[in-house]
């Protein structure tokens, strides 16, 4: 598979303008690479990392505008995209939404962020997501999470024993001590560990409250960063000999246990 990743600036509250900036993007993607598959955008890409309350005033429904103008964009481009919105919610706050549309403008997944972000107003404003969601495409079974999820291994684990074979991921990982390298480390961890591709994407440029670093990681199962940074694009090309081959040099199964006891001594 060919994937992309965009490290687009998010205009703050407008999704309007997200998704225009969208349609731009995947145009420059599919001229500099025709044979894209699949193009990855950040987390809540068409509005932005709100943490108040204002975020429930621009929530969409995933038949609203911006989500039916992406599928729009999918069909006419002939290319799969993955992006963020808020989305509204009938029963209570908004979720922090991945949206995963096929190249013909169907809907393939809807994925609502498990883990919200503790150190942030995040868990006051949204409903944190129930479940894992799983989807095919072009012969890959693909797995959806959101930024914070990154730093709970047991939930790759399961997406593991789901048979999944790439995991894409947007980020808003705000400034912080090191957080680039803590990105790219966790991604490849998990990569690794669950031996499967991991495909992540930071926006870049600033919001009202942080700054953020536009950070590419495209994992092969070796941990490998396969991406190829092109300014805010990166191109990675997957193979799945490499999902086949590192079982057979480093089986887990059979070493695998679900429950440590911990004893003091």
């Amino acid at each position: 598979m060919k994937l992309v990743t965009v490290a687009s600036e998010t205009v703050w509250k407008d999704a309007t303008a997200n998704v225009a900036k969208h349609e731009y993007h995947v145009s420059e993607v599919m001229k500099k690479w025709p044979d894209t598959e699949l193009i990855l955008f950040p987390e809540l890409s068409l509005m932005g990392f709100l943490v108040d309350p204002s975020n429930a005033e621009i929530a969409e429904p995933l038949e609203g505008p911006s989500v039916t103008k992406m599928r729009e964009v999918a069909r006419k481009y002939a290319v799969a995209i993955c992006f963020g919105i808020i989305e509204s919610n009938a029963e209570g706050k908004p979720y922090n939404t991945q949206v995963v549309v096929s190249k013909s403008g169907e809907i393939l997944a809807v994925y609502h962020k498990n883990h919200l972000f503790t150190e942030s107003g995040e868990p006051d404003v949204y409903t944190p997501g129930e479940s894992l969601v799983t989807f095919d495409l072009n012969g890959w079974k693909c797995g959806l999470s959101t930024c914070f999820d990154i730093r709970f291994p047991r939930l790759f684990e399961a997406y593991k024993n789901a048979g999944v074979e790439l995991m894409l991921s947007g980020f808003n990982w705000v400034e912080g001590r090191n957080k680039p390298e803590i990105m790219k480390s966790l991604v490849k961890a998990r990569a690794h560990e669950n031996q499967y591709f991991f495909a992540a994407v930071d926006r870049s440029g600033k919001d009202p409250n942080t700054s953020f670093y536009g950070t590419h990681v495209t994992s092969s199962p070796y941990a490998e960063n396969i991406a190829n940074i092109d300014g805010v694009y990166a191109m990675a090309e997957l193979e799945k000999s490499d999902i086949r081959t590192l079982p057979e040099t480093l089986p887990l199964k059979s070493s695998f246990r679900n429950e440590y006891e911990v004893k003091s001594l």
